[in-house]
């Protein structure tokens, strides 16, 4: 009868380990996703390309929504992310962000709070805004 060494010890781990260095890269590349996600949303948010913002969200088949023409008129000052959590099974993150904005023709500076919620998508491999976009 052969004799079982340490080399047919690590060759049975050896696919373990590879599924589990690949789940990781995976969970890495999945957290950068959304890192360079929340990134543009900001910055789309933040230089009022509203066009653009509103792609990140997740729309219903065949209701996605336009922006309000009244955004046309507003200009974002400050956009600070206040609170951060990641979900258990990291595939939701929800952030909570200080939006401050002026109407061009409004001295006045407003103040919002937006509550997003985030879900990954692994089917399509991004992430998605699943709250209510912004409500200036």
């Amino acid at each position: 009868m052969p004799k079982f060494t340490h080399t047919h010890a690590l060759w049975l781990l050896l696919p373990a380990l590879l599924l589990s260095a690949c789940a990781n890269i995976s969970k890495s590349e999945r957290m950068d996703d959304l890192n360079n996600t929340l990134k543009n949303y900001k910055r789309d948010i933040r230089w009022g390309e509203f066009d653009t913002a509103w792609s990140f969200r997740r729309w219903e088949e065949g209701k996605r929504e336009e922006p309000p023409e009244t955004l046309k008129g507003l200009r974002v000052t400050d956009y600070k992310v206040v609170n951060t959590h990641m979900g258990a099974d990291n595939l939701s993150y929800t952030q909570t962000a200080h939006i401050s904005y002026h109407l061009a023709d409004s001295p006045s500076v407003r103040k919002i709070v937006d509550r997003q919620k985030w879900e990954y998508d692994e089917e399509a491999k991004r992430w998605w805004l699943v709250s209510n976009m912004p409500q200036f």
